[in-house]
């Protein structure tokens, strides 16, 4: 017999039991060549229906009712938030490296093929989709298509970048530089996407985008600026930042815009407060509010894996075929056409290939983006599972196929040994 708890300790356990497998994932998947924040999806989906549910569905139940769901996806919110104002941060920071170095070819072809192609190969796909996938507005749909096919996960690409010490690269910092202007676009989409859906007014859609735009350019003058003439990075605490996440995404969400907007717009203005390991005084914020979203974010990937049920879907009729179309062509549009861009920027066969795979990632931004537009109601439960699925699967893949490329890269330097 399951004994019966109260609120706090079911929230409290709750949270212990998110936060530990996380953590434990965490460091298997860092051993297997994986970013953790993949460990971390599977650790919420494991707690949910898929796992959790069906082996002990008295403790599912009591653990993650309803009552206790509302809590988790408040702090599932503000850790979104936290999470967007890094993106901001890192959207707003010079990504081409040391100034000293020679300036490369312009990052906005890279951006525009890496985007338009695989939203262009996902509106195709539209006519086929929507009829398993939403009973919303086909405007909406087919805008919300294209921004989850044309999204790279930028700071799951960041961290990879660093595990394999490509971050330094110029292919590194092109694919970095590239995605992160990409994926400023795809925020926008998304918040096309909900008004289309008539969850936003278009006042609110107005105003939200020239927000953006605005934080955008002034992070963009401010980059410069800095290139031109660095400066000591200002300081700022935790709290003072966090109170301002709060307030930002508060704003944004009673516009009816995600909170991650308010989050990403106010990164966006203070990109000094990020992480930066290079100027040490700057990152004191940064690493706070770094352990505050390392803290919550298992609870968004928690309450994402409520939503699915992965052993039903799997052997549903249909579903597997669905999964391969979305992920072949997914993976084709975006990976083939970054690859087929290197080739301008002057890359090598293994170059351009890592290129390719390196805007592939998916990670935790297409999540968020999927569990905005199912929330809307725009994209039906099966879909948003087999989009899931497909975020996964290309993350999953990206560190091997890495790994491939360097020993294939290294065993082409070997020189024959002639043999007399």
């Amino acid at each position: 017999m399951t004994p019966t708890l109260d609120l706090t300790t079911r929230l409290l356990l709750g949270l212990a039991l998110i936060l530990g497998l996380s953590r434990g994932a965490g460091r298997i998947a860092v051993r297997l060549g994986q970013p953790p924040v993949l460990a971390e999806m599977a650790a919420g989906i494991a707690l949910g229906p898929t796992l959790l549910g069906r082996l002990l569905p008295d403790w599912h139940h009591r653990l993650f009712g309803a009552d206790a769901l509302t809590v988790f996806n408040g702090l599932a919110q503000l850790g979104i938030a936290v999470y967007a104002f890094e993106i901001g941060t890192t959207l707003a920071r010079p990504h081409l490296g040391d100034p000293r170095t020679p300036p490369t070819r312009s990052p906005l072809p890279l951006t525009l093929v890496s985007l338009l192609v695989p939203a262009a190969a996902g509106l195709l796909l539209v006519p086929w989709l929507h009829g398993a996938g939403s009973n919303g507005s086909p405007a909406a749909f087919a805008v919300f298509v294209a921004c989850a096919f044309g999204v790279t996960a930028v700071p799951v690409l960041a961290r990879i970048l660093q595990d394999k010490r490509l971050d330094a690269t110029p292919v590194g910092r092109l694919s970095l530089t590239s995605a992160s202007i990409g994926d400023g676009a795809c925020w926008c989409l998304l918040a096309l996407a909900l008004w289309l859906s008539g969850r936003i007014e278009l006042g609110n859609l107005v105003l939200g985008l020239l927000a953006v735009g605005g934080a955008a350019v002034a992070a963009w003058r401010r980059s410069v600026r800095e290139r031109q003439r660095p400066r000591p990075a200002r300081e700022w605490g935790v709290v003072p930042l966090l109170g301002a996440i709060c307030l930002a995404a508060a704003v944004s969400s009673a516009l009816g815009l995600h909170a991650l907007f308010g989050g990403l717009v106010l990164g966006l203005l203070l990109p000094a407060a990020g992480p930066q390991p290079d100027r040490p005084s700057a990152a004191q914020g940064g690493a706070g509010l770094a352990v505050v979203a390392a803290a919550l974010l298992p609870c968004f990937f928690l309450g994402t894996g409520q939503q699915v049920d992965l052993g039903a879907s799997v052997t549903a009729p249909g579903f597997l075929g669905r999964l391969l179309v979305v992920l072949a062509v997914m993976t084709a549009s975006k990976l083939l056409v970054c690859a087929l861009a290197g080739r301008w920027y002057g890359f090598g066969r293994h170059d351009c290939l890592r290129l390719g795979v390196l805007m592939n990632t998916k990670g935790l931004t297409e999540i968020v983006v999927l569990a905005a537009g199912h929330q809307a109601g725009i994209i039906g439960q099966e879909l948003f599972e087999c989009l899931l699925l497909a975020a996964l699967l290309t993350t999953l893949l990206a560190g091997p196929a890495l790994s491939l490329l360097d020993r294939s890269e290294r065993s082409g330097r070997r020189q024959p040994v002639a043999v007399r």
